[in-house]
């Protein structure tokens, strides 16, 4: 089932893969959330987590019974059925390494919706996927117009459940820890000194908040 923005109708599927997600990571060593409290009962909202691993996505259901909506790339829509079946938990197809103007819009109407949007702010794994990379410019003009409010999140052991490269999954507890919103608005607002360049500078501050609830350094770039 394709949910599409204005519909508050929860996906059956998500529901029940939720329920499926919690059975398989307790077997693979159990999740830590720290900060659950800081994601909202309603309105909307951006969920901002590093990207660790490809399986990332099923971790973060657990965060919130509320539904997530996120952007996934374009290839793993390739195959009907698993592009119906990600549709129907939420998914929908971005354009990697361009401007994707059309899954901007139907990122925003999601969260004017009320919905809560996961994005991954780096767009794509490290190749160690422990370091963290600078965020994509596309998720701070989201932030930035729809001013919805921004979650960051720490992922911290996925990589080790699923290694990159490797298609074998392991035993090990995953930890999510969930930050104190903030604001595209509330960024701009106390560096005045950013000027235009005001992307850059919202992207860096919650890559920033990131690396903090993982005591990590920040990325450089």
């Amino acid at each position: 089932m394709k949910v599409r923005p204005g519909s508050d109708q929860l996906s059956w599927l998500y529901y029940f893969t939720r329920i499926v997600v919690k059975i398989v990571t307790a077997m693979l060593g159990g999740t830590t959330i720290i900060g659950r409290e800081n994601i909202p009962a309603s309105g909307p909202v951006i969920l901002a987590p590093n990207h660790r691993a490809n399986i990332d996505p099923p971790y973060l259901t657990l965060l919130t019974p509320r539904q997530q909506f996120y952007m996934a790339k374009e290839e793993l829509f390739a195959s009907k059925k698993f592009g119906n079946f990600i549709r129907g938990l939420g998914a929908f197809p971005v354009k990697r390494g361009e401007a994707d103007r059309a899954a901007l819009r139907f990122a925003a109407d999601h969260l004017k919706a009320g919905r809560i949007l996961t994005i991954f702010p780096e767009g794509t794994r490290s190749e160690d996927g422990k370091t963290l990379l600078p965020a994509e410019k596309g998720f701070a003009l989201l932030a930035k117009q729809t001013g919805a409010p921004i979650i960051p999140i720490a992922v911290e052991g996925t990589e080790m459940v699923l290694p990159r490269g490797s298609s074998k999954i392991r035993r090990h507890r995953v930890t999510l820890t969930v930050g104190k919103p903030i604001t595209a608005k509330e960024i701009i607002e106390a560096h005045p000194e950013a000027g235009k360049d005001v992307l850059t500078l919202i992207g860096k501050e919650v890559m920033g908040e990131i690396a903090k609830l993982m005591g990590d350094k920040p990325p450089t770039a």
